[in-house]
């Protein structure tokens, strides 16, 4: 990403308008800021050094667009925040744990296994707590867990769960219930982020990048490209090539605006069909709806097989130092 792209990103975590940075940094009007964000005009190394300051990063953090780097103080307590006002959009995290998988051979459910003494749903939720853009967190939880959920919240100091949401009999149907349970509690262009509690790498810049798309696009899913070299499709003794640079898998998180995504859904309930989906990019494109792809990161693996146990557990410990 461009450096301008980068201190738009950054402005965004902290919730800082063009005219609130524009104020900070000594201009005038936020028109400067927009025309550095668009790549119209270059910063100067002296700038640059500015914007890192009043961002609250490195200028390496900027140049490269890297995390900022994991300070308690910068993730907990942001400089700038946006006034809360009705007109400020608000940004939730429904954390989609109903899901019943023990494939990982620990005869508990995929989300609640431990890795590094730390219970997986937890990481997600850390990422989530931390984020100085996300104001409430809620748990779509499997029947049964709710206690334990509650537990896993106040050992690790989760502040921002706000609610547990009973799960349903598939991962399309948990979302339908999480988005009745919160959509008339926030306005129509407030925020979604569908998570699944299964992928312990989700982190404060992939949820950055994920509310800045949805906040320009209106809906955001994560994918991640095709790495393999050669694709084919075999049909009945048909061999067909299909050209990796067109592939992505679909990944969690994803975004939407809620008047957006429930639209979709009333469509759904409109249309008698039958939510048999995975997830809400597969609900969309069978409606006929675009897909706005973002790439991801390659260690945003899920928890399904005792592999993936292991391939996360040495990923975590490279990124907590353990």
């Amino acid at each position: 990403m461009s450096v301008g792209t980068n201190i738009k990103k950054r402005r965004f975590e902290l919730r800082m308008s063009q005219q609130e940075l524009a104020d900070a940094l000594g201009y005038k009007t936020r028109s400067t800021i927009a025309k550095i964000e668009s790549g119209e005009n270059d910063v100067t190394q002296k700038k640059l050094q500015r914007f890192a300051e009043v961002l609250d990063t490195t200028v390496e953090a900027l140049i490269t667009g890297d995390s900022v780097p994991s300070h308690p103080a910068v993730l907990s307590a942001p400089v700038y925040e946006e006034p809360d006002t009705p007109d400020r959009n608000r940004n939730i995290a429904i954390i989609l744990a109903g899901g019943k998988s023990i494939r990982n051979q620990q005869n508990i459910p995929n989300q609640f296994i431990n890795i590094l003494g730390k219970p997986v749903i937890v990481y997600c939720l850390e990422a989530y707590q931390a984020h100085p853009a996300i104001d409430d967190i809620y748990i779509v939880c499997l029947k049964g867990w709710e206690q334990i959920v509650n537990a896993y919240a106040e050992q690790y100091h989760i502040t921002k769960l706000k609610g547990l949401i009973p799960a349903a009999s598939s991962g399309i149907l948990s979302v339908k219930n999480g988005l009745e349970y919160v959509k008339n509690q926030y306005s129509r262009d407030d925020i979604v982020i569908f998570q699944e509690s299964t992928r312990p790498m989700v982190s404060v810049d992939m949820i950055s990048k994920l509310l800045q798309a949805c906040y320009e696009n209106g809906s955001a899913n994560i994918c991640q490209g095709m790495k393999d070299y050669v694709q084919f499709t075999c049909n009945e003794g048909t061999v067909n090539y299909i050209d990796r640079n067109t592939i992505v898998s679909l990944e969690s998180p994803e975004a939407y605006q809620i008047g957006m995504i429930a639209e979709v859904f009333a469509d759904a309930e409109k249309k008698q069909h039958p939510l048999n989906e995975s997830c809400c990019a597969m609900l969309l494109f069978n409606l006929g709806y675009n897909i706005n792809f973002i790439e991801g990161s390659v260690n945003n693996i899920k928890i399904v097989r005792q592999e993936d146990v292991a391939v996360a557990t040495s990923l975590l410990k490279q990124t907590t130092n353990f």
